[in-house]
């Protein structure tokens, strides 16, 4: 019997900026495997679907596409540290330190990538992406990325 997909991360674009508009990449994390036109993301950061491709591949993650724009996840531990990674990994520019943050991930226990997730969770529905961003921002103090 196949196993059920924990999880769906849908990708998309959204404009953002008041002054200068423009489109940017987002991905959407739901809980389970269908979602419908009023479904709320549990969680939202700005990163392309070749980020989060080549997170999984690294980490040896067990997914499967849904065309275009839709991937599976079958594992929760893979989801909370997905999720933890680009909460963090969405406000980093150089390429080196995201490196360091995906080997600090890939060394992280169950429990503290389960006390980050929920950290971003929480700050992504109590906040939104500013909340997101004190969260990630006293991670890479603390981890010195």
């Amino acid at each position: 019997m196949a196993q059920e997909p924990i999880s769906l991360i849908v990708f998309s674009f959204k404009k953002v900026g008041k002054k200068h508009r423009r489109s940017i990449n987002v991905a959407r994390f739901f809980l389970g495997s269908l979602i419908s036109a009023k479904s709320k993301p549990i969680f939202e950061a700005r990163v392309s679907k070749d980020i989060i491709l080549n997170v999984l591949e690294k980490l040896n993650m067990r997914f499967s596409s849904l065309g275009e724009d839709a991937l599976e996840i079958y594992s929760d531990t893979d989801f909370r540290k997905i999720v933890v990674y680009t909460g963090v990994r969405q406000f980093m520019k150089n390429s080196t330190k995201a490196r360091d943050w995906l080997e600090v991930v890939e060394a992280m226990g169950d429990l503290e990538v389960l006390f980050w997730y929920t950290k971003f969770l929480y700050s992504f529905e109590r906040i939104g992406y500013w909340g997101v961003y004190r969260v990630a921002k006293s991670i890479t103090t603390l981890y010195k990325l």
